[in-house]
């Protein structure tokens, strides 16, 4: 994974400006990977598309940590063993390719997104693979995955997690709250509690809602312990 040091090192680009990659589909982007992080909307468009359950998709394919210093839960694809490789590329191709995770849409871009502004500046990375006769903008590469549809949720996730994170932090660093209680609730609201059969984004909404207070909660116990000097 490339680190934040290295990230801002490269040049930045705007939604209209070019890049030059063509995907050949030689597969590299798909080994040594242990960083195909996925978000909830990820993993609700594979269990749709694969006709499984969030909860079997998970099972199968997945893995979940507590993030070292976010303290939330962390889904990653598990990789096989050999080469690291994802599970779901195969010799016909990648089994979930037209709902590929976002990380996986985007390459070989990466993005941020400005807390504050909400605008998301995009970076070229530098990858041993794919050709360089292909020319197009961000905007028409994002496109291809209906990834300028997702901003919304996009903000929306990270904004959830940063109040999630911050609170969690200040909590866990001064009081000794069951992480995996709270890592367990967060799994079922975060990821987990959705109807496939319905839309996604109020789903979310009301699922994060939800997460949020719960967390909101243990924060303002943790402040009444330290006023009562527990």
């Amino acid at each position: 994974m490339i680190s934040a040091k290295e990230i801002l090192k490269l040049p930045t680009l705007g939604k209209d400006d070019t890049f030059a990659f063509g995907c050949n589909r030689c597969d590299k982007c798909c080994r040594n990977r242990e960083d195909i992080l996925l978000t909830p909307l990820d993993l609700f468009k594979i269990a749709r598309h694969l006709g499984k359950t969030i909860q079997e998709v998970m099972q199968e394919y997945c893995e979940s940590y507590e993030g070292y210093e976010s303290k939330i839960p962390v889904v990653r694809i598990k990789p096989r063993e050999y080469r690291l490789t994802c599970p779901f590329a195969k010799k016909e191709g990648c089994l979930i390719h037209p709902v590929k995770p976002a990380v996986c849409a985007l390459f070989p871009l990466g993005r941020m997104t400005d807390a504050r502004t909400h605008e998301f500046t995009y970076f070229l990375q530098d990858v041993p693979c794919g050709n360089k006769n292909q020319t197009q903008t961000v905007r028409q590469w994002l496109d291809e995955f209906s990834m300028l549809e997702e901003e919304g949720f996009t903000i929306l996730w990270h904004q959830t997690l940063g109040e999630i994170s911050e609170i969690l932090r200040e909590v866990y660093e001064r009081h000794a709250f069951n992480h995996d209680r709270i890592n367990a609730m967060l799994m079922f609201n975060l990821y987990l509690r959705y109807d496939l059969d319905k839309d996604f984004m109020p789903q979310f909404e009301r699922n994060g809602a939800e997460a949020l207070r719960v967390v909101r909660e243990i924060g303002a116990e943790a402040t009444q312990r330290i006023e009562a000097g527990a």
